[in-house]
């Protein structure tokens, strides 16, 4: 690959970062890493994960940062902490009802937003953009 087309695509990127930070910022007060996790636990379908797996999963955030979003989702109960009976060392970070119907709100948010913001584009231009998402996912699964 050229490096002409590499600071293109970097470019690019640059160009489009304000914009997705807008769209959450328009539809949530939550942070990108708060939605994260609350979508870690919506769209996986589980009740509760380890805080070990939302350091694994959000890496390289530092403990402390993760501690202190985790408080902050706790506050605002969208989230409970609890120690594992069986493990009093591992701490489980469990959605509560709140913090389900925050994020699947947000999601709908989002996607009226996006809706908004896609709709003077032509079939053509939706289909490359949804083409041009897929090869971006396959490009950066292996980070």
């Amino acid at each position: 690959m050229r490096e002409e087309s590499l600071e293109a695509i970097f470019a690019g990127m640059r160009r489009v970062r304000p914009a997705f930070r807008k769209l959450f910022t328009l539809a949530s007060d939550l942070t990108d890493v708060e939605v994260v996790i609350l979508g870690k636990m919506v769209e996986g379908g589980v009740e509760e994960v380890s805080i070990k797996e939302l350091f694994d999963d959000l890496s390289p955030i530092r403990p402390s940062k993760l501690t202190q979003v985790t408080n902050r989702l706790e506050e605002r109960g969208l989230i409970r902490k609890e120690r594992d009976p069986r493990d009093r060392r591992r701490i489980r970070v469990i959605i509560t009802d709140k913090g389900r119907r925050e994020y699947e709100a947000l999601q709908e948010r989002m996607r009226s937003m996006l809706y908004g913001a896609v709709r003077t584009l032509s079939p053509q231009e939706i289909e490359i953009l949804v083409r041009s998402l897929e090869i971006w996912q396959r490009a950066l699964e292996d980070l």
